[in-house]
């Protein structure tokens, strides 16, 4: 009877487990890339900042989420540069500035020259990326 009474109550605590292992939904599956030119578009919206079309008019602190949303392009435009050698060079550039602003301290202030160099440099490599990038098939703009 113990028996019976154990295995009725393993099988009760299987099949809830088992259940509650599907409510969640469906696992994500990976979106696909959706390739360069969606960079180009998000190059273009970036460039509509401030930060990047009046870099020595604003505080380098008040660049903090334009840096912080620039910060991944460099990596993403590396993916399309394989044939592609002055991509990854404006790139690299770009990954150089985004480093150089948080190593002088231009999210908490700064030396406001060194920062406004700074923004100056990273407007300049996200032109670059954007142009190198514009050669790509399939990126218009």
């Amino acid at each position: 009877m113990r028996t019976r009474a154990c295995v009725v109550l393993l099988t009760t605590a299987v099949l809830a487990l088992t259940g509650c292992s599907r409510e969640a939904g469906p696992s994500p599956k990976g979106s696909p890339d959706p390739g360069p030119g969606a960079l180009a578009t998000k190059i273009r919206a970036l460039q509509a900042d401030d930060c990047h079309r009046a870099p020595t008019e604003v505080r380098a602190p008040s660049c903090e989420k334009f840096v912080t949303q620039l910060s991944n392009v460099p990596g993403t435009a590396r993916k399309y540069a394989a044939d592609h050698p002055r991509l990854a060079e404006a790139a690299e550039r770009l990954d150089s500035t985004v480093r150089a602003y948080r190593n002088n301290d231009c999210a908490g202030g700064g030396d406001a020259d060194v920062c406004a160099a700074t923004l100056t440099d990273m407007a300049s490599a996200l032109s670059d990326v954007h142009t190198e990038l514009s050669t790509l098939p399939d990126v218009t703009g």
